[in-house]
Formats: structure tokens, C-alpha cells, sequence
């Protein structure tokens, strides 16, 4: 098979993602830029936190020692995980790389991160929740619906020049 029809597969999936809410008469998202700031600002500080602090964190999570040290290890490398995801977040927002596909498919992983880590993360800590936990919870799902809004509103984008723009909504004109 070509690359040209491959390129062409990935741009119809695109287009049909971007049409999922659009109405012929919508404007720009002039608050887009803010809600993936907040994702930005929240999965940078978890990625630090998750790569500097993972000892610590696995530590909260487990008094089991003999999976203390895999958890550690897995902690670490979620860390990794996303940076990377943010980093290929960034490129698709900022250079309009398959955007719609890009953040459908971090809508999907971070699901599937979530429901993961209430089975294998969260069990000894769901038994006794704490406010801290309850926190981590919520954010997690604003981030999650944050995204779906980003999925569903990736049709009325701001232009490429205003996506750093955290005045757009400011805008007389947007």
C-alpha cells in the first residue's frame, strides 16, 4: 500500500472526528486555549512530580514492600509516558497535525489510564479514602472531560497564530 493513501486515511478520519460537533454557524473556541492550558499546566506538574518523587508516591500508595519497588518503577515510567503524550499533544495543537485523531486517541489512553489504576493503584487506598485521593480523583476527571470538550469542539479551533493566545476571549472580533 502507498503512503499517499495512507495519508489520505488518516486525513479522512481527521475530518470525520472534526465534524462530530460542528454546526455550519460556529465561531472559534475563544476558551480552547485556556482549558489545554490547564491540561498542559496539570500533566507537566504530574509528569515532574511523577519523575522526580516516584520513591516517595509509591511509598503512599503501597505498605506492601515486596511490590513497592515495581511500583516505583511503573510510577517512573508513567512519568515518562506523560511527557511524551504532552509532548505530541503540543505538536498536534501548535503545528495542526491530525489534531481531532491526536486528542481522541489521549481521550482513550487516559481513560483506560484511569480505570487501570483504580484496579492496580488504588485498591489499598480505596479501602480508607482520604481527601487527598478524592482531590486526585476529581482532577483527573476534569482533565478527562477537558479533553472531550477539546474532541468535540476541535472543529471551531482557533487559527493557527492565536492558539497560544490566552487573551482570546478577550478579543472584540473572536
Amino acid at each position: 500500500m502507498s503512503d499517499s493513501r495512507q495519508f489520505s486515511k488518516a486525513a479522512e478520519l481527521e475530518a470525520m472526528i472534526s465534524r462530530l460537533g460542528a454546526n455550519g454557524n460556529d465561531s472559534t473556541d475563544t476558551f480552547y486555549t485556556w482549558r489545554l492550558a490547564y491540561n498542559f499546566a496539570v500533566m507537566f506538574s504530574a509528569a515532574i512530580w511523577l519523575l522526580f518523587n516516584s520513591p516517595e508516591i509509591a511509598q503512599t500508595l503501597t505498605d506492601d514492600q515486596e511490590s513497592l519497588r515495581r511500583l516505583q518503577g511503573f510510577l517512573y515510567f508513567r512519568g515518562w509516558f506523560l511527557a511524551v503524550v504532552l509532548a505530541i499533544g503540543c505538536y498536534a495543537y501548535f503545528r495542526n497535525w491530525y489534531p481531532a485523531i491526536v486528542f481522541s486517541c489521549a481521550l482513550l489512553i487516559g481513560t483506560l489510564n484511569l480505570v487501570f489504576d483504580l484496579f492496580t493503584l488504588y485498591p489499598e487506598i480505596l479501602a480508607h479514602p482520604t481527601p487527598l485521593l478524592t482531590l486526585s480523583l476529581f482532577v483527573r476527571f476534569s482533565l478527562l472531560w477537558v479533553i472531550g470538550l477539546a474532541v468535540k469542539n476541535v472543529s471551531r479551533i482557533p487559527e493557527v497564530k492565536d492558539r497560544i493566545n490566552l487573551l482570546l476571549p478577550f478579543r472584540a472580533n473572536a
